[in-house]
């Protein structure tokens, strides 16, 4: 396995050579996050707020249509499994899918560069706990930081931003909307893909 991944990342350098932050060349890439956030809970006989961390993972497929810009879309998948002190426990997974936005702001061809991201993506929320409610999943993310270019097509970037949550479950008895808002640091490689 660990020889098969090193023939994939070396082939990628070799066919995404000189490629970069070109108009009509492709960006593939994926990071993990990392969420800090105060959310605020609320079902018909009570409302709460809390602390939390979360770990999620999110693919970026995207396409420069003008130099140092790229558009495309964002899958995110997101899982959680937890018990609370209370004897209640957690198993759910989001799911969802939308657009993004980034731009390049210093010259192409430099070894590192700063950037700015922002991304939005719906989806579903699915627990499977009890009834097994399922409801709705927005996410809204305005990061900003660094890529740095390990060559001319494949670089490791650090951001640094905002994130916006809202997670509903709506066929349930106990059916409740969080509003989750916080600051979230992310890690990640992208794959820059010449256009030929």
């Amino acid at each position: 396995m660990k020889k098969l991944l090193i023939s994939f990342f070396f082939t990628i350098s070799l066919i995404a050579a000189k490629s970069q932050l070109t108009k009509g060349n492709w960006l593939i890439g994926g990071s993990g996050n990392f969420y800090s956030y105060n959310e605020d809970y609320a079902i018909p006989s009570t409302s709460t707020t809390g602390n939390y961390t979360m770990i999620d993972l999110s693919v970026t497929i995207g396409y420069f249509p003008i130099e140092k810009f790229s558009v495309g879309l964002r899958p995110y998948l997101s899982t959680f499994k937890g018990a609370s002190s209370g004897g209640g426990s957690s198993n759910n997974l989001k799911l969802a899918l939308g657009p993004f936005m980034r731009y390049y702001f210093l010259r192409k061809e430099k070894q590192f560069n700063i950037l700015t991201d922002i991304s939005y993506q719906v989806g579903i929320n699915k627990s499977y706990v009890g009834a097994s409610p399922k409801g709705k999943f927005n996410n809204l993310s305005l990061m900003g930081g660094t890529e740095i270019f390990f060559n001319s097509s494949i670089g490791i970037e650090i951001l640094l931003g905002y994130k916006n949550q809202i997670v509903s479950y709506d066929n349930t008895p106990e059916a409740y909307t969080s509003n989750r808002t916080g600051v979230q640091a992310s890690i990640g490689f992208q794959f820059h893909l010449e256009k030929d």
